[in-house]
């Protein structure tokens, strides 16, 4: 017997079928829409057109300084003079605490020996109190709260008179940070509620500052938390106990994650006015967390100074990086002064201006996190008085160090205006020295 299956096919089973089929695809074709969208807009990104107007300086100072932050284990592979220092994880690295009859015993010979060697060099310290001494933490271990609060704040007080005290090591302005990463597991996975509530571990901090004698001044602060985050920031402005300054930590691959922060930060704290205005430490930062290739490379440079671009105008007190800048900062260095009026910047090329004295420097930085972007930027600087200028193009590469390329200009119009081509990964800064004035 001859039969043809669509016989045997209602229109209602047909229709069960597609539906089944169209639940199935529609996700997956949606997925490829949005990745298609995704790489058609990386791909058509804004260029960059960058304009400087010499006529407009703003009240913004630069101070480049802010960058000069390591941590203690990267201080003797730093080829520039650190203004900041960090020691993480106090306790950790130093066994100071002993608890013998009943009674806590500080041994601080061994964090003596490595400060003599930070403090001569004119740094500021910022000591980082954690993690808890196993001699008071519940069951010896030490992302644990103490037995006992007092014995906490006991720690507290007698580190600060120790570093800050006239009868220690009496150094002034160390920043102390309460814990390092409070909400990430491995150091705890405190929160702002329960037994391990954030709040009391602070809270008994500032207690042993209250209690400390005959110090030097100093600052108390935090969370540290692993990026900034609202409810951390807020409970901890609104909980009354002494705040000093303000950190976290900034982990990512797009630098403009940090401007956001700052932004982010001071509209928070709008309704605390005596908060707001405090210092800002971000105390570990960097593309990645992980020791990484690129930590050497050309992308960490442009990573670094796209960073630095968008910090500039409201930096924090210090950043700390993995990432160290090393020989990159000698070449930040030439940003210090009084920010211009700067328009134009791209999807990958951003770009900052100041002038110090007679001299006119831009910054020029090509970062893309993909590693691939090349470009060739007009950049046109407008209002300028007429007369004859040195003109300075400087590449900084870590492989080949820095290319120089120098040059003398004439200016009729006030007008000049240079092509300059980027490589994936570069930073570029162009300095142009006025003319004196008659």
């Amino acid at each position: 017997m001859n039969f043809s299956i669509t016989h045997r096919v209602t229109g209602k089973t047909v229709s069960l079928i597609s539906l089944i089929a169209l639940l199935i695809f529609l996700p997956l074709l949606l997925l490829a829409t949005y990745e298609t969208a995704t790489i058609i807009s990386r791909a058509a990104g804004i260029p960059a057109n960058i304009t400087v107007n010499a006529g407009i300086v703003t009240n913004e100072k630069v101070d480049p300084t802010f960058m000069y932050a390591v941590n203690q284990n990267e201080q003797e592979t730093s080829n520039f003079k650190p203004k900041w220092i960090r020691m993480n994880q106090l306790y950790d690295t130093y066994d100071m605490v002993k608890k013998v009859d009943g009674a806590l015993v500080f041994d601080f010979s061994r964090l003596d020996r490595d400060m003599k060697t930070m403090y001569t060099l004119g740094t500021t310290l910022v000591i980082n109190l954690s993690s808890m001494p196993p001699a008071i933490a519940k069951n010896s271990t030490n992302t644990n709260p103490p037995t006992n609060w007092d014995d906490w704040a006991l720690v507290v007080q007698k580190t600060i008179e120790h570093v800050s005290g006239s009868s220690g090591l009496n150094i002034r302005g160390v920043y102390y940070e309460v814990w390092n990463e409070p909400d990430h597991e491995k150091h705890g996975g405190w929160n702002l509620d329960g037994e391990k509530n954030y709040l009391t571990l602070y809270k008994y901090a500032a207690i042993g500052a209250a209690q400390a004698r005959e110090t030097q001044s100093f600052y108390i602060g935090g969370p540290a938390t692993t990026g900034l985050y609202k409810d951390w920031i807020v409970k901890l402005a609104q909980s009354g106990y002494r705040l000093d300054f303000l950190s976290w930590h900034t982990y990512s691959d797009d630098p403009g994650r940090f401007e956001a922060d700052q932004k982010n930060i001071s509209s928070w704290l709008v309704r605390y006015p005596e908060i707001v205005l405090l210092p800002r430490l971000i105390t570990e930062s960097g593309f990645t967390r992980a020791k990484d290739p690129r930590d050497a490379s050309s992308f960490a440079s442009a990573y670094t100074a796209a960073v630095f671009r968008q910090l500039a105008s409201d930096s924090p007190r210090s950043l700390f990086t993995l990432q160290p800048p090393n020989t990159l900062m000698t070449f930040l260095d030439h940003m210090a002064g009084t920010r211009l009026y700067v328009t134009g910047e791209g999807t990958w090329v951003t770009a900052m201006a100041t002038k110090q004295g007679e001299k006119l420097n831009i910054l020029l930085v090509n970062f893309d996190p993909n590693g691939s972007h090349t470009e060739t930027v007009p950049v046109q600087i407008t209002a300028l008085p007429n007369g004859t200028y040195i003109y300075t193009q400087q590449y900084f590469d870590r492989r080949q160090q820095d290319e120089v390329k120098k040059q003398q200009v004439v200016i009729t119009d006030g007008n000049l205006m240079k092509q300059i081509h980027m490589p994936a990964q570069s930073v570029i800064l162009l300095e142009l020295i006025l003319p004196p004035r008659h």
